[in-house]
C-alpha cells in the first residue's frame, strides 16, 4: 500500500472516530440546521484527495491477443524482432501509489426523506507511476542441438502517467436518521471523464484512451454546523471500459500495449463537502 492511500485511510479513521465520539459537540440535543434537508435544492463546493490506480490483464503470449495475429506474417515477422528477440515475458504493475487532489461544485436535488439526487462536477489532478518488467532469457541458436535457452535477468523501468480529469459524477444517496447533528448516508451513481492529459502517457510503451466510464459507491457522515453542512466521504469509481488503444497503423506501436488484455481505471477518493 503506498503512502498515498496510507494518509487517506489514517483521516478516514479519524474523522470517523472523532464523528462517532459520544461525548462530542456535536451530539447535543439542540439541532443546527434543523431544516436544512427539506430544502428543494442547495448548492456547495467539495476538496479532496485522491490515489489512482490501473487494473491490469495480461497475454502470456503476445499471439494470443487478436489484434496482433489479425495483422499478418509482415506484422508478426517485425513483432518477432521487436518483442521475441530474447524476451519471453513482459508485466506492468501500478506502483506505488501517488496522492492526488480534487475540486469541484455540488447541486442537490432532494427526492424525498431518505433519497437526493447529486449532481458533482468537477476535477481531479493525479497521476500513476507504472511498473514494467521485462524477464529476459539468452536464446543460442545452434545447427546441431537447436535452441537452447539460457536463465538471464529481469529489467525493471518506471514511468510516471499524469492525470487531468474533468470529472461528470451523478448519482443517488440515500440518508440514515439523523442523530443530533450527525447523519450517515451511502451513495450510488456513475460517472464519466475526460483525460486532458492523454496524449502525453507514456506513448513509447502505451496507448490510452481519453475517455472513461465509472460506477461509484461511497459512504460518509453529514455533520451540521450552525451556518452550513460539512460532509467528510470515501469513494470508490471503478472503471468499467477497457482504457487501451490498439493502434496498429503507428509507425513503432507501443509493444505494452499489446502484451495487456485491458486496463481499467481504479479512483479513490476521501472528499470534503461544504454546503
Amino acid at each position: 500500500m503506498g503512502k498515498g492511500m496510507k494518509l487517506i485511510w489514517v483521516v478516514l479513521v479519524l474523522l470517523l472516530v472523532g464523528a462517532g465520539n459520544p461525548v462530542s459537540a456535536q451530539l447535543t440535543k439542540d439541532e443546527n440546521l434543523s431544516r436544512f434537508d427539506d430544502r428543494p435544492l442547495h448548492f456547495g463546493f467539495y476538496l479532496g484527495l485522491n490515489t489512482m490506480d490501473y487494473r491490469f490483464a495480461h497475454y502470456n503470449d503476445l499471439t494470443q491477443n487478436p489484434v496482433v495475429s489479425a495483422q499478418g506474417s509482415s506484422f508478426m515477422a517485425e513483432a518477432d524482432k521487436r518483442f521475441y528477440n530474447g524476451v519471453h515475458s513482459y508485466r506492468v504493475e501500478s506502483y506505488p501509489l501517488k496522492p492526488g487532489f480534487t475540486v469541484g461544485g455540488v447541486i442537490n436535488l432532494r427526492m424525498n426523506k431518505g433519497v437526493d439526487f447529486r449532481f458533482t462536477p468537477g476535477m481531479s489532478l493525479g497521476s500513476r507511476q507504472l511498473l514494467f518488467t521485462d524477464n529476459i532469457s539468452q536464446y543460442m541458436k545452434s545447427t546441431t542441438y537447436g535452441g537452447i535457452l539460457y536463465p538471464g535477468l529481469t529489467y525493471e523501468r518506471y514511468t510516471t502517467t499524469p492525470s487531468a480529469y474533468i470529472d461528470i459524477p451523478f448519482g443517488f444517496r440515500y440518508k440514515g436518521f439523523r442523530s443530533g447533528n450527525l447523519r450517515p448516508y451511502i451513495y450510488g451513481g456513475a460517472a464519466y471523464r475526460r483525460d486532458l492529459e492523454s496524449k502525453r502517457i507514456s506513448e513509447s510503451v502505451l496507448h490510452l484512451n481519453r475517455n472513461g466510464y465509472y460506477a461509484e459507491v461511497a459512504f460518509g457522515i453529514d455533520t451540521y454546523f450552525p451556518y452550513f453542512r460539512f460532509t467528510g466521504e470515501f469513494k470508490y469509481s471503478c472503471g468499467l471500459n477497457n482504457l487501451l488503444n490498439f493502434d496498429v497503423s503507428a509507425t513503432n506501436p507501443p509493444y505494452y500495449s499489446y502484451v495487456l488484455k485491458s486496463l481499467k481505471s481504479n479512483i479513490f477518493t476521501l472528499i470534503f463537502y461544504f454546503e
